[in-house]
């Protein structure tokens, strides 16, 4: 069997997007991509790429899913013929599910179990502890942060202890050893062993999902670090986590911009103001993960620095090769090689914003949210803001200095893979430094640089576009959670490990669609193909029809799958579940039909074709009332339903 973890990871490095382009030419509509069908001749298109949900739906042949069910059914290929080709292209090793990934599993999910617990027990502390006094006015007085933001952040308190988590969580039943691997204890050389964080205000940092996998850490009495995260761990990887994007992801997706800032009080900050579209790094060099978990919900990416951050000295840090003395959690490093890099290969707008001097991004939405707006809409573009750092740093009236400058600036323009950005900035070098362009050519080697580009060029014209194998997308990985906050492929998932547990439960999900006045549940609402399959075969044993063995692939995702509440519930509580599951199932499935005829509907408009109005109108009415249908449905059962 497959490891869960496996597709998971194979999901988060490939944009269905770019999957779908070579078969067919999307054109851009809203924040989604429309064309004509691939699956059907048609002139009008009717095809649409939703990239927020990585998800298609074909309206003419009824086609829909996700990048594994495009590509079985463009190419004929099984799921795990699909899976194999995109692993292959996403740089991801495929490997059977061994004893060893389930022991791994299970205590990666004790850790996440272990770090949610601690997360709840410092927030206790910081609201109700005597000994919190002190971190409470710090988080009020000093932050100016409202209950309601220190409640939502889960902000906490850890005890001047070295024993008061330990006993805390042994206490509920967690090992030692689990502790020690979640970070929150440290054994030193001489076997004894602590409470890593003491006395300090802790904030729970959070994977795309919600789930806590670690901590950052402020010391309140001035003791050094100032700063201290959780170390490095089987659940918490700094380089591919953001802090506070599970609570950004909408409004980046929503404003097509997502600012980056420095500290994780800068975030929280700005998020009160009304500026939530802000995410912070854990301290270090920005990694491509992490702007590729950008790029996946907008293209550009603002960089809000200080002054002292953006300026001479931080650039030239930046660009120097000695990079691993910045590896600190208490030294943010600002590397422009590196961040231009990302940019030309994630095809990213990445800015830089200078932000007042001496003044913090929380404290700048305080005093000035118009400030903090206007500094956001001003950031230059990354490469014209180091280029410009560069040139001030030399004499430039000095024939050595001019000379200077282009070695420095070579390197940057080099990294460019855009030869139009490459040829303006070339351009715009050679005006300020008072020379021709071609001796700034030959100076920085550029000359050679375009010539192998242009062979590069001509071997990538060679390939067929359409192509399986096609070049590899960039790395980038994405955080696996516990499903805390079930989302639109989860609620698949969640459904069918239900009913695998009581397939005789579909007969219960199905009466309550029926008297909602909606369908009965089937193969259509699942978008996973190995869920499909999986549907079919359980849809079988619940009406007791004879089959053959179950399919080891969508056994294989729901053997992965760590729901911690189903494990003690009785058949009472599975029934409410598969429910409320299939319900909120249907609800998201309408939304998303409904929001690709939305789309339709305004394409027939443009195109004066009143007809297809009216008939997309139709439909798109019929779909509305059942999604309310639905809505009640889900709220009579004490389900709080947003949108």
């Amino acid at each position: 069997m497959i490891r869960m973890s496996v597709v998971e990871d194979v999901k988060s490095r490939i944009d269905i997007v770019d999957i779908v382009s070579p078969y067919v030419k999307l054109t851009r509509s809203g924040r989604n991509y429309r064309g004509l069908s691939p699956f059907q001749a048609e002139r009008t298109p009717s095809f649409f790429v939703f990239p927020e949900t990585q998800t298609f739906k074909d309206f003419s042949s009824g086609e829909q899913g996700d990048v594994f069910s495009f590509l079985m059914k463009k190419e004929g290929l099984t799921f795990n013929e699909a899976l194999r080709e995109l692993a292959r292209r996403a740089g991801v090793e495929i490997h059977e599910r061994t004893e060893q990934d389930k022991v791994a599993e299970d205590r990666d999910a004790r850790l996440r179990q272990a770090l949610t617990q601690a997360a709840e027990y410092f927030h206790h502390l910081l609201m109700t502890a005597p000994q919190a006094a002190h971190c409470r006015a710090y988080a009020q007085d000093k932050r100016r942060l409202k209950p309601e933001t220190i409640a939502a952040w889960q902000l906490g308190y850890s005890l001047m202890d070295y024993h008061a988590l330990t006993n805390y969580l042994m206490g509920r039943g967690f090992d030692i050893h689990d502790l020690i691997d979640a970070g929150l204890v440290v054994e030193n050389a001489e076997g004894r062993r602590y409470d890593r964080f003491r006395g300090r205000l802790m904030i729970p940092i959070r994977d795309e999902k919600g789930g806590v996998v670690g901590f950052g850490s402020r010391s309140l009495d001035g003791s050094e670090p100032k700063y201290m995260n959780s170390p490095q761990t089987p659940v918490f990887d700094k380089g591919r986590l953001l802090f506070g994007l599970d609570r950004a992801r909408s409004a980046i997706r929503n404003e097509q911009t997502a600012v980056l800032v420095e500290g994780y009080m800068d975030v929280i900050g700005t998020h009160q103001a009304g500026f939530t579209n802000v995410v912070a790094g854990m301290g270090t060099s920005l990694t491509e993960s992490q702007f590729r978990a950008l790029k996946r919900l907008t293209p550009r990416i603002v960089l809000a620095l200080d002054p002292d951050a953006a300026g001479n000295r931080a650039v030239l840090r930046g660009l120097d090769v000695a990079r691993d003395t910045l590896e600190r959690d208490d030294t943010p490093a600002f590397d422009p090689r590196g961040i231009i890099r990302h940019e030309s290969k994630l095809n990213a707008d990445i800015r830089v914003a200078i932000l007042p001097a001496g003044m913090d991004p929380d404290e700048i939405v305080l005093a000035s949210p118009e400030r903090w707006r206007e500094a956001i809409a001003a950031a230059r573009p990354i490469v014209e803001h180091v280029v410009d750092a560069l040139l001030g740093h030399f004499n430039t009236a000095e024939p050595r200095g001019k000379s200077d400058a282009i070695k420095a600036i070579a390197p940057i323009l080099r990294d460019l893979s855009d030869p139009v950005q490459r040829d303006v900035y070339l351009q715009q070098i050679a005006r300020r430094l008072q020379l021709n362009p071609r001796a700034v050519v030959e100076a920085t080697g550029l000359a050679w640089a375009a010539q192998r580009s242009a062979r590069a060029a001509a071997g990538a014209e060679a390939r067929s576009p359409a192509s399986l194998s096609a070049q590899n997308p960039p790395d980038a990985t994405k955080p696996a959670g516990a499903p805390a906050r079930v989302g639109r492929v989860d609620l698949e998932l969640h459904l069918i490990a239900i009913l695998a547990r009581l397939p005789a439960l579909l007969m219960d999900a199905n009466v309550a669609l029926t008297r909602a006045n909606l369908e009965v549940l089937g193969v259509d609402d699942f978008l996973n193909p190995a869920l499909r399959l999986g549907f079919v075969q359980l849809s079988r044993a619940a009406t007791g029809q004879p089959q053959s063995e179950y399919d080891d692939d969508w056994l294989s995702l729901i053997a992965d799958y760590a729901w911690s509440d189903g494990a003690a519930g009785g058949e009472a509580f599975l029934r409410e579940e598969a429910i409320r599951t299939a319900l909120r199932l249907r609800m998201e499935n309408l939304q998303r039909e409904r929001a690709g005829l939305a789309f339709m509907v305004d394409d027939a408009r443009n195109s004066g074709d009143s007809e297809r109005v009216a008939q997309y109108n139709r439909r798109l009415m019929d779909i509305s009332a059942k999604h309310l249908r639905a809505q009640k449905a889900l709220r009579l059962r004490g389900v709080l339903v947003v949108g």
